[in-house]
């Protein structure tokens, strides 16, 4: 019997590895933590306590889906514990962002503070990983769709709101390529990855950082033309997407820069190619899935 402590089983990723756990790792069981009170195993991370009724006597993985600047000093503080056996984990998976590089030149304030609060604890835990010798991966995701509420990709979800209000939105001509990534490609991987943990127990101490993107590389033009063709049957969006010169098009958005710095420049990145992550099908090992992007208000 081989234990999965999960951080952040509430969440779309998490419920899709609660379900499908036993495909990848036979005798196995789950315990899911969760801050909603409904959850099996209540844990408020903020609050370094151990729920009740949790065995460390066999073997674990931990798994986190949970923001990484919370989950990492929870970690520290649970590794702590005397009670804790280090020689039973196997290995620590937890979720990161890819904000770590395309934010790393931000010049906003608050994209900045991302970056510098994402590679901080990123640091902290490969610090950590090797204080005790355990292997860990820190995934990276890129956008995240299927998956709605806090998940969601903010910029995606603003462009979404301009389409519903307007009959037609200006567009550059030329955009970047996303790799968009379902939930479910999110949590085959990080399946895919536990296994490896249970079948390769000889690489202790060992640490990876895995940039992690959907199977299809799409521009944001596609991306927003499926979001239109998707949500056109229910909510009767009938915008069009005008085309003009990159140029034009960044010309008409300075307005911007004075009410929110921070989507100027998202939308600056509108052009600019953000791809070449590594595809989830090369991790899961799971057929390629076409995206259908889709987000919510």
């Amino acid at each position: 019997m081989i234990n999965i402590f999960l951080f952040g089983s509430s969440t779309k990723a998490g419920q899709y590895i609660e379900s499908n756990c036993s495909e990848f790792i036979a005798n196995s069981k789950i315990y899911g933590f969760s801050r909603k009170e409904s959850s099996a195993f209540y844990l408020d991370l903020k609050s370094y306590i151990i729920p009740d009724g949790i065995n460390f006597d066999k073997e674990f993985i931990i798994i986190s889906l949970a923001p990484i600047w919370l989950f990492v000093p929870y970690l520290e503080s649970f590794l702590k514990r005397k009670e804790i056996n280090k020689n039973n984990i196997l290995g620590i998976i937890v979720t990161s962002s890819t904000s770590v590089i395309t934010k790393k030149y931000s010049w906003n304030k608050f994209d900045k503070n991302l970056y510098e609060k994402l590679f901080l604890w990123e640091e902290k835990l490969l610090f950590i990983n090797r204080k005790y010798n355990i292997r860990s991966c820190i995934i990276r995701p890129t956008l995240i769709y299927g998956d709605i509420g806090k998940n969601s990709d903010n910029n995606i979800s603003s462009l979404l709101k301009l389409m519903k209000k307007t009959f037609i939105l200006p567009f550059p001509k030329n955009t970047g390529l996303r790799q968009p990534i379902h939930f479910s490609q999110l949590g085959q991987s990080i399946l895919s990855i536990s296994k490896s943990y249970l079948s390769d127990k000889s690489k202790k101490g060992t640490s990876k950082v895995l940039n992690l993107g959907g199977d299809e590389e799409l521009t944001y033009q596609e991306i927003l033309s499926r979001i239109r063709k998707s949500y056109s049957k229910t909510n009767n969006i009938n915008c069009i997407l005008l085309k003009i010169p990159n140029r034009l098009f960044l010309l008409l958005c300075i307005p911007i820069i004075i009410f929110s710095p921070r989507f100027y420049e998202a939308i600056q990145r509108i052009t600019i190619n953000m791809h070449g992550f590594k595809k989830s099908h090369e991790i899961s090992g799971k057929q390629k899935k076409k995206s259908e992007k889709k987000e919510s208000n």
